[in-house]
């Protein structure tokens, strides 16, 4: 298909269909807004990295996402496929069931005064990351990350989240969480990090993050940045069920670090090995890809976003 320097990539279904049924109102503020552009819509999973790569490919220099998390990872897994000078520039329209990478940059909700914002291209070079693991083929895979990967608690609960025949935003990821919580067994893996030594660890949920929020506005890294080649490593620990009750709160107010058995630091990467036989469940940018192993790392200043 012939490509505007403007490329939208649509997934009508991101915020329970919220992004399909706005799309004849949206289109006609972009219209307005940028005046040539093009779009495409998403059918499957998988076609935001497809349809994004052959975007890159044709020479587009802005592709500008209208979805939510998952639609945005997807996207950028795309771009990644790509060198550094081949990479376009990067926007999103939030759609998004959590939203979660856009309440780290800060990106307004308000859809004119993003797409002005993309008119005046004010970009920053941001990170990304990149995870390998076992998928659930059980065969290894590999795939990129713009906001946080982790495992534990937070792999089951996204896991449960992806197969509900009904997603309500925020209040599906925190029910989950509460009702996963009751009957989640810790794992117990062995990590290293930085290609240290190995240490094993008892944990509820490990996560990696390049953002601060997953979960729908749960702040598991307060302090992460988008832009400093580092990834945050929050480790919440051998909890039991109160303390997990107990601590649901901090998540959400910033202060998760400074509770009873969570450990935080920063790496430029990390391997998980589980120490179990059972399966450990992976979350990726809000999906399930798969289980550990996983080695994450950073990749600094990968890609350039429109903020």
């Amino acid at each position: 298909m012939p490509y505007s320097d403007y490329h939208v990539i649509v997934n009508p279904v991101s915020s329970g269909g919220e992004a399909g049924r706005r799309w004849p109102e949206t289109e006609g503020k972009i219209r307005n807004a940028l005046k040539d552009f093009t779009f495409e819509l998403t059918h499957a999973s998988g076609d935001g990295e497809r349809l994004a790569a052959s975007a890159v490919h044709a020479g587009v220099k802005t592709l500008i996402v209208v979805g939510g998390d998952g639609t945005l990872s997807e996207v950028a897994n795309g771009i990644l496929q790509f060198a550094p000078e081949q990479r376009p520039s990067l926007a999103v329209l939030n759609y998004g069931t959590g939203g979660d990478f856009v309440r780290t940059t800060g990106a307004p909700a308000d859809l004119s005064l993003m797409l002005e914002k993309i008119k005046m291209r004010r970009e920053i070079n941001i990170d990304a990351g990149r995870i390998s693991f076992t998928n659930h083929q059980g065969l290894s895979a590999r795939r990129h990350f713009v906001n946080i990967a982790g495992c534990g608690l937070a792999g089951t609960v996204v896991n449960a989240v992806n197969q509900s025949s009904g997603r309500f935003g925020a209040f599906t990821y925190f029910a989950s969480s509460l009702s996963n919580a009751m009957t989640y067994k810790n794992a117990r893996v062995r990590i290293s990090v930085d290609g240290g030594p190995v240490t094993t660890e008892t944990i509820t949920t490990l996560a990696v993050c390049n953002g601060q929020f997953f979960g729908g506005g749960m702040q598991i890294a307060p302090d992460a940045s988008i832009t400093d080649g580092l990834l945050n490593i929050t480790m919440l620990g051998d909890w039991g069920i109160a303390q997990k009750l107990k601590y649901s709160r901090n998540l959400y107010n910033g202060t998760i670090t400074h509770c009873y058995g969570v450990k935080s630091f920063q790496a430029r990467s990390i391997t998980v090995d589980p120490d179990i036989v059972s399966p450990i469940l992976i979350d990726c940018d809000g999906e399930c890809p798969g289980r550990l192993p996983m080695t994450a790392e950073i990749l600094p200043g990968a890609l350039r976003l429109i903020v």
